[in-house]
């Protein structure tokens, strides 16, 4: 899908605006609930991070599905693929797996397990393999969910002492995988048809935990504990942190049908909306507290609403257009709106 037609298909949408509601949930006692969600035929499902339980919640109602035990930090982002949710570890030594026929739940061990946190978040490639970024480790891990193996992509020596932190990641319809440093690193450009990596721009302070594509092609990200915006120009491979003017405190980038970037608000009172036809950045809502971590990333849904997750916050935070009968093209909705955060 061209980048003609999702300019287009924006360019439409201009004049919609999104406005904020919340939506209360069943009480927890987890501090970090979930982080990351996916969204299908109109259904959130919130990847578990500290909570034991999967988030199912539509307009019937919310439940929370499976025993999956305590500990922190277990899975962070996921995917939906051949017709399973999957989450993906950060601290845990399996993959979250469930069926979205018979709501089944599984676990998918690790052959070379981990001690202590490894990676988090990571893209699915359209042939269903998930490449998840290091978190203080020194590789990429890749699954292959169709077979159910996942392996190692050194990115120094496997006998090197050297540790990699990144917390971004998302995959452009150029075919490549961009994952996001954390401080004074380097951008990872991966190709998703052939598992080859490089780096690519100067190191770079960023801290973002998602982002998306805008309708110049180039991938911005609001960060969480940096200054600014970020933004990744794919074709000179070229990162940069813009609109220093604000320290968003964003746990997600989502995007709206009209085009414009809304941050999530995680340590972050302020709601943004950024319009990159304009280059303009405002708030559009502010919350009265001081609360740390409230949301970790959510879902677009196709009828162009966006749901964030809680984290340490006890309802759901929601974005929604006020446009009638909104349904996002499918090759739109995969290219560009589809994350894994």
């Amino acid at each position: 899908m061209t980048l003609k037609k999702y300019r287009d298909y924006a360019s439409r949408n201009k004049d919609i605006r999104y406005s904020i509601s919340f939506e209360s949930l069943p009480p927890t006692l987890s501090t970090h609930k979930w982080v990351g969600a996916q969204s299908v035929g109109g259904c959130i499902y919130g990847i578990p991070n500290d909570m034991g339980t999967i988030l199912k919640h539509d307009e019937g109602g919310t439940a929370y599905l499976g025993d999956l035990g305590n500990g922190l930090f277990k899975w962070t982002g996921g995917c939906i693929w051949n017709g399973f949710l999957y989450g993906f570890p950060r601290t845990s030594n399996h993959l979250l797996k469930m069926s979205l026929d018979t709501g089944d739940i599984e676990l998918i061990n690790l052959e070379r397990p981990y001690s202590k946190e490894h990676h988090y978040g990571g893209i699915c490639s359209q042939n269903g393999v998930v490449y998840q970024p290091p978190r203080d480790s020194n590789h990429i891990l890749a699954w292959d969910l169709k077979t159910e193996k996942a392996k190692r992509i050194y990115l120094t020596p496997e006998s090197s002492t050297k540790r990699f932190r990144y917390c971004g990641s998302i995959r452009h319809p150029n075919g490549n995988a961009y994952f996001l440093p954390e401080m004074g690193e380097r951008v990872i450009r991966l190709d998703t048809g052939t598992g080859k990596w490089e780096f690519i721009g100067d190191p770079i302070d960023a801290m973002v935990f998602d982002a998306k594509i805008a309708v110049d092609g180039s991938i911005y990200g609001f960060s969480a504990y940096c200054d600014g915006i970020l933004k990744l120009d794919v074709e000179k491979g070229h990162a940069k942190m813009i609109h220093r003017e604000i320290r968003p405190g964003a746990y997600g980038t989502k995007l709206g049908v009209n085009g414009h970037l809304y941050s999530i608000p995680g340590d972050g009172r302020q709601v943004w909306d950024y319009d990159p036809w304009e280059d303009s950045l405002k708030s559009i809502y502010q919350f009265s507290d001081d609360w740390t971590a409230k949301y970790a990333g959510g879902a677009s849904l196709a009828n162009g609403d966006i749901c964030a997750v809680p984290a340490k916050e006890t309802q759901l935070f929601k974005l929604k257009t006020n446009a009638e009968h909104m349904e996002i093209p499918e090759d739109i909705y995969r290219d560009y709106f589809l994350d894994c955060y």
